[in-house]
This record gives C-alpha cells, sequence and structure tokens, in this order.
C-alpha cells in the first residue's frame, strides 16, 4: 500500500494488519489491538487528540518484524516514523497532528534518545508499557525470549555489555 492509498483510519488498519503477518507473537496484531484499546481509555480521560491516538496507535509497531529480523540492529520505533511519516502524505489530517503522530510512534519506545514530548506520545509511551506488565506482560516476555532464544535466567550474562537478542 502506498501513501496515495491511506485516507482512512481502515487503510491505516488494514496496512498495519499487513505488515503483521509475519511478525512474532509477542509483538503482533492482538498487542497492537490491546494498546490501541488502552490509549482509546487513557486518551479519553486525560483529554487527547483520539484521532491522533487512533493513527499512532495503530502504526506504532509496524517495523517490529524489521527489527526482530536485524536481531535489535534497526530500531522499529525510528523505522516506523519514517514510514508513517511517508504513510501520511495525503492523510486528511494537519500538518501538525501528522508530525504529532509521528513523534508520537518515534518516541514510543524511549530509552533516552527521542522522549515523548506530547500527551498523545506520553499515552502511547504507557500504553505500550502497560501492555508489557501484568499476566499478559509476563506471558509475552516468556514467548519473546523463547522467540530469540534467551535464557530466563542466565548468572553468566553482564547485562551492561549484553547485545539484544542473545541468551
Amino acid at each position: 500500500m502506498t501513501s496515495t492509498m491511506v485516507h482512512t483510519l481502515e487503510d491505516i488498519v488494514g496496512y498495519a494488519k499487513e505488515r503483521f503477518a509475519a511478525a512474532r507473537r509477542s509483538h503482533d496484531w492482538d498487542h497492537t489491538e490491546r494498546v490501541y484499546r488502552l490509549c482509546m481509555h487513557i486518551g479519553q480521560v486525560e483529554g487527547a487528540d483520539l484521532e491522533v491516538l487512533a493513527v499512532a496507535a495503530s502504526l506504532h509497531d509496524v517495523e517490529r518484524s524489521d527489527e526482530d529480523n536485524s536481531k535489535g540492529k534497526i530500531c522499529h520505533a525510528e523505522k516506523g516514523a519514517k514510514i508513517a511519516k511517508t504513510l501520511l502524505v495525503n492523510y486528511p489530517l494537519s500538518d501538525e497532528r501528522k508530525q504529532n503522530i509521528v513523534h508520537c510512534i518515534g518516541s514510543h519506545r524511549f530509552r533516552g534518545k527521542t522522549p515523548p514530548e506530547t500527551l498523545e506520545a506520553r499515552t502511547l509511551f504507557d500504553a505500550d508499557k502497560i501492555d508489557s506488565i501484568g499476566a499478559i506482560g509476563i506471558g509475552r516476555a516468556f514467548l519473546f525470549a523463547g522467540e530469540v532464544g534467551a535464557k530466563l535466567h542466565n548468572p553468566e550474562a553482564d547485562l551492561h555489555t549484553t547485545r539484544p537478542y542473545t541468551e
């Protein structure tokens, strides 16, 4: 799907679902749907722009499989933000709201480089992290560890120098 074909939220969701066809189960479409629902709930309570959140939540992990395939060398948030910028060219929103969507996606994985600075970006960040805790989060952590061949406990590993996607 090209940016000329993305005119509705349905188009965005369709594109995102296609990107998840080969995704690992720990970051599949089910995760995106949970994050979407959390964003809608938190965003409504906090007074966030729900349309910005709907698009950002739907696209936040579209490049996750590229990160997985690169064994963590590609940042899915950074690449996803670039993809979103291209996809949204003809989407019927103001440039400011489109930029907010791109920022939301680019900062949802915040690791010190790009902090979430808007209400919508902080909402997406929180919703994504909420899906990583509790029973579902524990299940996803075990699932991801199994997918990448990680040990559940590795006392020999130096957590400060270990690389992503390893034991």
